[in-house]
């Protein structure tokens, strides 16, 4: 009973901040018009590996470091200026940017898992998150069932994380179909803006 608590738990709470609108999200979408299906797969590969790594450094003992006032509000800046900057360019590059005729098997392609790693670092709430909600059901998990719970409430978080994706990405997918050049680059423009709207309210609202 336990198991299949904890399986639900990391499920519900992992598909509850997956369905929130973040840097991730948009990137995945922006990679998915750019190649196919998959992307959020690979995407959420890159933010699987992240999460691993911090949950690994909560394990550590440096879950202290994750809620220091110091780290944050210097995870808010780089991250700020890196959304503003990537999302400057992407404005500025949209008029050249053509869907129409697109190969799947674009160099774009090579970079999503990266890029999925790369955009969940620079949410300053992916670290609140983790210090805060994902610290206290990892806890909870391994006083219910040890490591086991762990393990249990992990796999259900990102079986979340990957349902996600991967339905955003396919119905993406499915709907680029109907684009022109010209809608394709409103919406690379309207992406390119809440990448700079998301980093300048990462650096005025850091605390």
């Amino acid at each position: 009973m336990d198991f299949l608590f904890i399986l639900l738990t990391g499920f519900v709470i992992g598909i509850s901040g997956a369905m929130i609108p973040g840097p991730l999200t948009l990137f995945t979408i922006s990679g998915t018009l750019k190649t196919n299906k998959f992307a959020g797969f690979k995407s959420i590969s890159g933010h699987i590996i992240i999460e691993l790594a911090i949950i690994l450094v909560i394990f550590f003992g440096f879950n202290n470091l994750l809620m220091h006032k110091s780290f944050l509000q210097l995870v808010s800046i780089i991250g700020g200026v890196a959304l503003v900057t990537m999302g400057i360019i992407l404005f500025a590059n949209s008029p050249k940017m053509k869907i129409v005729g697109i190969e799947s098997k674009s160099d774009f392609d090579r970079g999503l898992v990266a890029g999925g790693a790369i955009f969940s670092l620079l949410s300053p709430g992916f670290f609140v998150w983790w210090a805060t909600i994902g610290f206290s059901t990892l806890i909870k998990a391994s006083l219910l069932l040890g490591i086991v719970g762990v393990v249990i409430l992990t796999l259900g978080h990102w079986l979340a994380d990957i349902a996600w994706y991967g339905f955003l990405s396919y119905m993406v997918d499915k709907g680029k179909n109907y684009l022109s050049d010209k809608v394709y680059q409103n919406i690379m423009r309207f992406f390119s803006l809440a990448l700079i709207f998301l980093g300048v309210s990462f650096l005025i609202y850091r605390k």
